[in-house]
């Protein structure tokens, strides 16, 4: 699904990325790699493979899209204790497998993680312009006329399914707009509902397609 946000075209893709059709930008946010290793060590029964099958999806997204540069919108990792060995050594293949650019717009948990110990071949930046957008990781630093892209939030909604019950999704979550807040990347992160406001407007993905859900379906 194709959006205009400011003067810049973008898609939403299935698999919870967006791409800036102008500059051939793939944008993702919230990765948090290594956090199933985190679960681990403080002693719970976490299935491995976490962070390959996520590196594999962005992959095929970077492949499918042909983009020229990758950014990520912040919360590339997890924690410092999930950064294991095996975890780094992973990230650093694959950073040279696609070779192309990548930029961290720097997270609360990359900042917390001391992920640039690693000097991981990749530019860490607070907050990146790109195609007339502000990227950063916390939408709260966005100013309310600036057009951006920001993640952090992971956000998600209620869609009512009858009058007593409802199913939470996680999507893309437009302010006013303005802001494009992007779902979490990961597969091993949930979703925290937002509060959407009259003009917001939330996107999920059903059947391999991203469709806009009605405000009439809001569960508030």
């Amino acid at each position: 699904m194709e959006l205009v946000l400011g003067t810049a075209k973008i898609e939403l893709l299935p698999g919870r990325a967006t791409f800036l059709c102008d500059s051939a930008a793939l944008i993702v946010s919230d990765l948090h790699l290594g956090k199933s290793a985190t679960f681990r060590k403080r002693g719970l029964a976490v299935p491995e493979g976490s962070t390959a099958s996520d590196l594999s999806r962005l992959t095929g997204l970077l492949k499918k899209t042909k983009a020229s540069q990758l950014v990520i919108a912040g919360d590339l990792v997890h924690s410092a204790d999930g950064l294991t060995a095996s975890v780094i050594a992973s990230l650093k293949d694959w950073l040279e497998e696609i070779s192309i650019p990548v930029t961290l717009t720097e997270g609360n948990h990359d900042s917390r993680s001391w992920l640039s110990r690693h000097k991981l071949n990749f530019k860490t930046t607070p907050s990146l312009e790109i195609s007339d957008l502000l990227i950063t990781h916390d939408p709260a630093d966005l100013q309310p006329d600036q057009h951006g892209i920001a993640g952090h939030l992971h956000p998600g909604i209620r869609v009512k399914e009858s009058a007593r019950q409802s199913l939470r999704i996680g999507g893309f979550y437009l302010r006013q707009s303005n802001h494009l807040v992007l779902p979490a990347f990961s597969e091993f992160t949930g979703t925290h509902p937002v509060s959407m406001s009259p003009g917001d407007r939330f996107f999920v993905e059903l059947n391999d397609k991203i469709s806009e859900i009605p405000a009439t379906l809001f569960r508030r």
